[in-house]
Order: C-alpha cells, then structure tokens, then sequence
C-alpha cells in the first residue's frame, strides 16, 4: 500500500471547487472549516482528519474515491458541477434564467 499523496488530493479538491466557481472562502464556508485550513488542504500542507473529509466530499458534492484515488468523472459530473456553481453563486432568479436557456437549446438541439 503506498503513501497517501496530500498534494494530489488538494489539487483535486481545487479542481472541482474551481468547476463549479466557489471561491476558497465559499468552498470552507460550504465545507463548515476555516478558510486557512481549507487552504492549506488545497496546497497539501496539511493532513486531513476523516471527519473533515467527509465534510468536503458533502460539501463538493464530490465522491472520496475521487478525491482519494482520481477516478475520473464523466461528462455529466462534470455537467452537475458547472450547474451547482452556478446555483451557488447566482440568485435564484438569474439562475433559473440559465435554466430557461440550456433547456431551450436542448429543445433547438433535439430538432436539429
């Protein structure tokens, strides 16, 4: 069994906290651990306890097999992520607008 790669994981965790346009201090506050420590996380300076793990993996809405192992997501996890952030950084009037749009291009799409 090899050694954990800290770097590895935190770059993951900055990955998919970027796909979906949080800030650092949004993904801690989202994840409920201080903006420094969620830092750190990102940077692999700083081990991680399983509990907080756990709320990273909630918080991201992301699997601790990624974020362990780097399975590869889909396209639609990838589909998932870009609209949670988009949810979670717009109003819910601007967001329902994107949803107004994707749909109608869907509708264009599936008419082509």
């Amino acid at each position: 069994m090899g050694n954990i790669d800290y770097i590895e994981i935190g770059e993951r965790i900055r990955k998919t906290r970027k796909k979906q346009y949080l800030t650092q201090e949004k993904a801690s506050e989202i994840c409920d651990i201080t903006s420094a420590y969620y830092g750190n996380i990102e940077r692999g300076d700083k081990k991680m306890s399983l509990e907080t793990l756990v709320k990273i993996t909630r918080g991201l809405n992301i699997s601790a097999d990624f974020l362990l192992f780097g399975d590869n997501t889909n396209e639609l996890d990838e589909i998932g992520d870009f609209l949670k952030g988009l949810q979670r950084t717009l109003n819910q009037e601007q967001f329902l607008k994107y949803l107004t749009l994707i749909k109608a291009i869907a509708s264009v799409i599936e008419q082509i």
